[in-house]
């Protein structure tokens, strides 16, 4: 990994994603759960992800580049008159890119499977790691990868894991009135980008019998939901 204080390189951060890919099926156990007066939804049930709802990580990333030349022009336009560039600036430019390449990885899922009763909530990931939240209380429990906590703000349930280097992956989850759609809310912060990278994926409910999907638990990717054939 990068030395603290200098910039984080894509393969820094690539290499991360693979050890969270890894060790967060044990670094996912309930972390700090903080209590709420408000009815807890339910969000128990099968969801798959709303494309036409859903953000596109590509599109943040050209929008990201666009904001950069942005920045780069006014640079170069204030040093042409002599004058300081008084704008923000947007922080180092590679490691925005791997924030916006993280940010894919921790977003993939297509489908989610969530197990939830009055002492847990657990949200089984398509091709990822299950993040669990205990609803019994405030605990504490060792991370192999950096601190992690839970909570009920309101009706919407958040999740936040700080890796090494400052890198902050935060998720919240919220349901919709009606109980058919599951808003994922992620974001991703490090040192050195003054703006967080955002991605925000809605998934609708549905019931895996009647659509013919069939899912099974593998040792190499988890649960793994696929579509049957129509044919018996």
């Amino acid at each position: 990994m990068a030395d603290r204080g200098q910039p984080i390189t894509l393969g820094d951060w690539l290499q991360l994603g693979v050890l969270v890919a890894l060790l967060s099926g044990c670094a996912s156990e309930p972390g700090e759960v903080l209590s709420s007066d408000v009815a807890i939804p339910d969000f128990a049930g099968h969801w798959e992800v709303d494309y036409a709802r859903s953000d596109s990580v590509q599109t943040q990333l050209n929008a990201s580049f666009r904001e950069v030349q942005r920045e780069l022009r006014r640079r170069r336009e204030a040093a042409e008159r002599g004058a300081n560039y008084q704008g923000a600036s947007l922080g180092n430019v590679d490691t925005l890119i791997a924030l916006a390449k993280m940010a894919e990885l921790v977003t993939e899922s297509e489908l989610l499977e969530i197990f939830q009763d009055k002492h847990l909530v657990r949200i089984e990931r398509e091709n990822s790691f299950a993040l669990s939240c205990s609803l019994e209380g405030v605990q504490s429990v060792p991370s192999q990868l950096g601190a992690e906590q839970c909570w009920w703000d309101g009706r919407q349930l958040s999740f936040s894991v700080l890796l090494p280097d400052g890198l902050a992956i935060k998720h919240r989850f919220a349901r919709s009135n009606d109980g058919l759609s599951l808003a994922q809310r992620t974001a991703l912060s490090a040192p050195g980008v003054s703006r967080d990278v955002e991605v925000v994926r809605i998934f609708s409910r549905f019931d895996p019998t009647a659509r013919g999907f069939r899912c099974t638990q593998t040792l190499s990717r988890g649960r793994v939901c696929t579509t049957e054939s129509g044919e018996s």
